[in-house]
Formats: structure tokens, C-alpha cells, sequence
């Protein structure tokens, strides 16, 4: 069982190091700034920290969206005319997109 778990956290730490690397190239790519290795290191951290919250605020706003969604089909709604399923759709969206992971420039400007 605990093979299983150091598996699973290696896995974790695997994903998330294969979804930070467009970030942090992406950072790369803007105007250099100087960012040392604190910076770098408080990046993990809170990337760490800031990816699990992120995924289970996705999740959960994907689940409650789809039951108020299905809750409210065809009845009319105040957007547009139409009904309050584009209105779900959109603050479902919303809660999964934006940056997932913390880079160490937003690190180092933030905490400077």
C-alpha cells in the first residue's frame, strides 16, 4: 500500500512538472527579469500547493454546474433571451482556465 502511495505522489509530481514545463517556458519567452533562486523555489511551492486546490475548484465547479444545468433545462433564463445554460457553461469555464501554475516571475514581483 505504501508503494502505491509513493507511486501516486511521484505520478502526481510527474504530471505536474509535464504541465509546468509550457509555463515556465512561456516565462522565459517575456522580457528577462531578475529572478533568483528563492523565487524559483517559492514557485514550486505554491505551484504545489496551487494545483491541487485549482483541480478540485475545477472539478467541483464542472460537477455543480453540470447538476444545475440538467436542473434547469428549458427553463427560460434572463441571458439573452434564451436560457441560463450559456450563463452555467461560461462560469463553469471560468473556474478552469487561467494560470495553473505559479511562475517565479509572478513570485518574485508579487514578493519582492
Amino acid at each position: 500500500m505504501k508503494n502505491n502511495a509513493v507511486r501516486n505522489i511521484l505520478l502526481g509530481l510527474l504530471v505536474t512538472g509535464l504541465v509546468a514545463a509550457p509555463g515556465i517556458l512561456h516565462a522565459q519567452e517575456s522580457p528577462s527579469q531578475s529572478v533568483d533562486g528563492i523565487s524559483i523555489l517559492g514557485s514550486v511551492l505554491l505551484s504545489v500547493l496551487h494545483v491541487p486546490l485549482k483541480l478540485v475548484t475545477c472539478v467541483g465547479t464542472q460537477t455543480g454546474a453540470a447538476v444545475a444545468y440538467t436542473a434547469t433545462f428549458g427553463v427560460p433564463g434572463n441571458y439573452d433571451g434564451g436560457t441560463n445554460g450559456k450563463q452555467i457553461g461560461e462560469v463553469a469555464n471560468r473556474s478552469c482556465t487561467g494560470n495553473w501554475i505559479i511562475t517565479p516571475g509572478q513570485v518574485h514581483t508579487d514578493y519582492q
